[in-house]
């Protein structure tokens, strides 16, 4: 049975992705650069301006991926079905892609709110570890490891909004209009299913058509190495944070 389109509960997830979910909010809580976010000082600008290289490509990263299948190499039984889901799965990454940009230009609204404007945002230095996980997962051919990837992208920016959200100098600071990016990945309209929810069952969908291993250690794995790189960047840009003149 196909359930890329299952509507039966938005957000559902198994216990085995509430785990997963679990250990990725620890790593986002203890990344450096979130909890300097939280406390003030240049962390909020080190965030908007360190990671903008991701934010921006990451609604075309989505595109391509409907665009052309990453596909790698192909099984007939995956062939198959991507040629009878191809129009769904287009449609669903599509609306993503939409939504990902409505959240870029929140990031942009909210980066404002720390004296960044788009311009300054497009001028900042690229460091390693952002331009690395950008590409590793613009770059990855394997189809289902991809969507797991977007899980991953998915937790780091709600952990991220978690945390921040219950962060009094933070929330001061950002004021209600700044807040709207967080806001985003905490509250999802009635009826609609969350990025993280609808990129688990793509690529579940993929695993099983592909007659992959979808056990929680091997999805764990995926997700896990999506969220370790963004903690990498998390390290990196609250590094530059700690050097007056260093960010941007």
């Amino acid at each position: 049975m196909d359930t890329l389109g299952r509507r039966d509960h938005p957000d559902a997830v198994c216990d085995w992705q509430a785990r997963i979910k679990v250990e990725a909010y620890d790593k986002v809580v203890a990344c450096p650069l979130v909890r300097g976010c939280a406390a003030g000082g240049d962390y909020p600008r080190a965030l908007f301006g360190g990671f903008w290289h991701f934010v921006d490509a990451f609604p075309g990263i989505i595109r391509d991926t409907y665009a052309n299948f990453p596909v790698g190499p192909l099984g007939h039984s995956l062939r198959v079905y991507l040629r009878r889901v191809a129009p769904l799965l287009s449609e669903t990454l599509g609306g993503m892609a939409g939504e990902e940009r409505g959240h870029r230009a929140l990031w942009i609204r909210s980066a404002s709110r720390v004296g960044l404007s788009a311009a300054q945002l497009r001028d900042w230095r690229v460091l390693p570890e952002i331009s690395f996980l950008t590409e590793a997962i613009r770059s990855e051919e394997h189809l289902a490891r991809r969507l797991l990837y977007f899980v991953g992208v998915e937790l780091v920016a709600e952990g991220i909004a978690r945390y921040l959200y219950r962060a009094p100098r933070f929330v001061e600071a950002m004021g209600e209009e700044g807040m709207e990016w967080f806001t985003a990945h905490l509250i999802h309209p009635d009826g609609a299913i969350s990025h993280e929810v609808l990129a688990y069952r793509l690529s579940l969908s993929v695993k099983r058509a592909a007659r992959e291993s979808a056990d929680e250690q091997s999805v764990n794995a995926d997700i896990q190495r999506c969220v370790d790189w963004f903690f990498a960047g998390g390290v990196a840009c609250a590094r530059e944070a700690n050097y007056p003149g260093g960010a941007g």
